[in-house]
């Protein structure tokens, strides 16, 4: 299947608008989506209908074709090819990335090289693009591949090694270079930080409410506002932990809250 495009086309001239829209009418994979006959039109046509491909005449009144493309260049990136009578603009026209330059009058050889060029130059450009977005796609799943989360928890005491399954934590709260976890009424030390621990919990389950603990949001049973926007959390075995208010826009999302 070909790749359709989309063309407009602005010169002064209504004459040389006709023989590049005749030479159009070939293409099956191109579509005219209008004619303009000065640079202010032009302007207007470009950042409304954003075409694919624009044949600029250079040499217009007021705005010029290198004005038109100063004045949608923050809108809109289409791909040029300039038709001029004149040939000192052609360095100029090359600065601006043009495709193509047409020396008019051209013939239908030198029209045709131009085109194919322009489709050459915009399927590269829509196969790397493409291709970035294929491996921004790669990147994101390597990434969530890559984000593993703690289902248990071990914690040395008395010689001994106990796990606990993460899912049965109520909340944790920071003590010095310890945190303590607190599972079904009964309390485990464990020597790491608060936010080296935070890091390791899947933060759809696990919300830290302020800088000194996390809850699990499964167990939470109530809110109630407090003091100056901050909020009391009540677990489900009766705890109240303290929401900050820089905290909680994000928690009422998790809640739909």
């Amino acid at each position: 299947m070909q790749q359709q495009l989309s063309a407009i086309i602005v010169d002064d001239e209504a004459y040389a608008r006709g023989i590049i829209r005749l030479m159009l009418e070939s293409h099956d994979d191109i579509t005219v989506l209008s004619e303009c006959s000065n640079g202010i039109e032009a302007v207007e046509t470009i950042k409304q209908t954003k075409p694919d491909l624009v044949f600029l005449d250079i040499q217009m009144p007021e705005v010029n074709g290198f004005d038109v493309i100063k004045e949608v260049q923050n809108y809109h990136k289409a791909y040029y090819i300039f038709t001029t009578a004149y040939d000192e603009y052609a360095l100029k026209a090359f600065e601006v990335n043009a495709i193509d330059y047409l020396l008019k009058p051209f013939d239908d050889n030198r029209f045709e090289e131009a085109l194919r060029r322009a489709k050459e130059q915009i399927k590269r450009k829509e196969l790397e693009a493409l291709s970035q977005k294929f491996i921004n796609i790669l990147g994101d799943i390597e990434r969530k591949e890559d984000t593993t989360y703690l289902n248990k928890i071990s914690i040395r005491s008395g010689g001994k090694i106990y796990f606990i399954d993460v899912a049965n934590i109520d909340w944790i709260e920071a003590d010095n270079q310890y945190v303590q976890i607190h599972v079904a009424g009964s309390k485990h030390i464990l020597r790491e930080s608060l936010t080296s621990l935070e890091r390791s919990l899947n933060p759809q389950f696990f919300y830290r409410t302020h800088r000194s603990a996390i809850i699990n949001i499964k167990r939470i049973k109530e809110l109630e506002p407090h003091f100056k926007g901050d909020y009391v959390i009540t677990l489900l075995d009766g705890t109240k932990v303290k929401l900050s208010r820089s905290r909680k826009d994000r928690l009422k999302g998790l809640l739909n809250w």
